[in-house]
């Protein structure tokens, strides 16, 4: 048994224990290598997408 707020016992069931498993901290460490790509992707998702790109990228000019 555990107590609540005000010290009264209270039962814990299935469910509260399955919520609090869902919803702990998950704490992840990256290595300096790890966090400069993890840089890189998030800045390469973030970038501003213009049309004047999107022209510039479907009409590039390709040589075999």
């Amino acid at each position: 048994m555990e107590e609540n707020q005000a010290g009264l016992p209270t039962k814990v069931g299935f469910w509260s224990k399955f919520t609090s498993f869902l919803l702990q901290d998950i704490r992840v460490e990256l290595t300096p290598y790890q966090q400069k790509v993890e840089d890189e992707v998030n800045e390469f998702l973030h970038q501003e997408i213009t049309w004047q790109g999107v022209k510039n990228f479907l009409f590039q000019e390709i040589r075999f």
